[in-house]
């Protein structure tokens, strides 16, 4: 009769004994944050390592070198990012984590179109007439005079203008006058240097004289083309 009772409910609905939690479970995580608290205070960036730094300010560098010492969960990598990324002279920055802490930054000049004299040595110059960085050596064509981002804008204006219109490589535009500019230009056929002052609005006498040293009709050391209709040459000997 009492193995009746015992098992009058289905084994279904028979309340189950409670077991006992292992003590593994419970103690796992208290080990795991005990240890974070002991590993986390020794992970600190151990180097900085910066790949472009000629095209930002040394302040810049010496702020990024100076994470040496820093937590690693504690850095904030898109703001470093955007440390560097705010100078014109880097067309894009990356930034990512070596482990175990080295910060790796790397910073990529914008693209010369040309170059400009900065005290004993060179740097580039965009598109958008901005200076790119330091330089090792000048890039044609090499801007003289032009202070201004957008001066220089000019200056590339002028320079695609005549090389497109008369088949020769700018190699220098110089601002002499606001409405005065010198243009150094080389020649592949037949092989010659000519030097000629244009506006940066050009003239019909611009023109004229970029159909003729394309057609190879006047082999022209020096000519003044700013005058509407008055061309004044010098022929190469």
């Amino acid at each position: 009769m009492s193995n009746v009772r015992r098992h009058f409910l289905p084994e279904r609905l028979r309340p189950r004994v409670p077991r006992r939690r292992s003590r593994r479970r419970w103690m796992l995580p208290v080990v795991v944050a005990v240890g974070a608290l002991f590993v986390l205070p020794m992970w600190t960036v151990r180097s900085v390592e910066i790949r472009g730094r000629d095209v930002v300010p040394g302040a810049v560098t010496t702020s990024l070198e100076s994470l040496v010492g820093h937590l690693v969960p504690l850095l904030d990598l898109d703001w470093l990012h955007d440390v560097a990324a705010a100078w014109p002279s880097a067309s894009d920055v990356q930034v990512h984590l070596e482990l175990p802490g080295t910060v790796v930054v790397e910073i990529y000049p914008e693209a010369a179109r040309g170059s400009v004299a900065v005290g004993s040595g060179w740097h580039a110059v965009a598109a958008d007439g901005r200076l790119a960085g330091a330089v090792q050596r000048p890039s044609a064509p090499e801007l003289v005079g032009f202070r201004r981002p957008s001066d220089r804008r000019m200056a590339f204006s002028v320079a695609r203008r005549l090389a497109g219109a008369s088949g020769g490589e700018v190699l220098l535009v110089e601002q002499v006058t606001p409405d005065d500019y010198r243009v150094e230009m080389r020649f592949e056929e037949p092989d010659r240097m000519s030097a000629v002052h244009v506006t940066p609005d050009g003239t019909v006498a611009e023109r004229t004289w970029c159909d003729l040293v394309k057609s190879e009709r006047a082999a022209v050391e020096w000519a003044d083309l700013r005058w509407p209709h008055r061309l004044v040459l010098r022929e190469a000997v």
